[in-house]
């Protein structure tokens, strides 16, 4: 009964600590944030006219970057409609090293 007590214990325990820690978002640390900052966060940063296409938030790696990161890299590199400005050849050369390497968040 007891070691039963204590399984119960320690298995809501582990719960806890997964739940909270998938529940914790990752940031964008990455040097390659400056780059988002500079080439998306003019359009579609919370509040801006294209936000509700693409939400770009350092703050949630996973939701926001992570998950769309192969329809950025078609935007950026295939068709090259993102940014519409367009980009230098380095800042082209910058994002892409980034995605071969796994588009990592730190």
């Amino acid at each position: 009964m007891k070691n039963k007590i204590l399984f119960t214990l320690t298995t809501a325990c582990i719960v806890l600590l997964i739940g909270n820690s998938c529940n914790k978002k990752v940031a964008l640390t990455h040097p390659i944030k400056a780059w988002f900052d500079a080439q998306c966060s003019t359009c579609h940063a919370s509040g801006k006219a294209s936000a509700a296409k693409w939400l770009y938030d350092a703050a949630d790696y996973e939701g926001s970057i992570k998950t769309h990161v192969t329809h950025i890299n078609t935007l950026v590199t295939v068709s090259k409609t993102m940014p519409p400005t367009g980009l230098t050849a380095a800042q082209l050369a910058e994002f892409t090293a980034w995605f071969a390497a796994g588009s990592p968040a730190k």
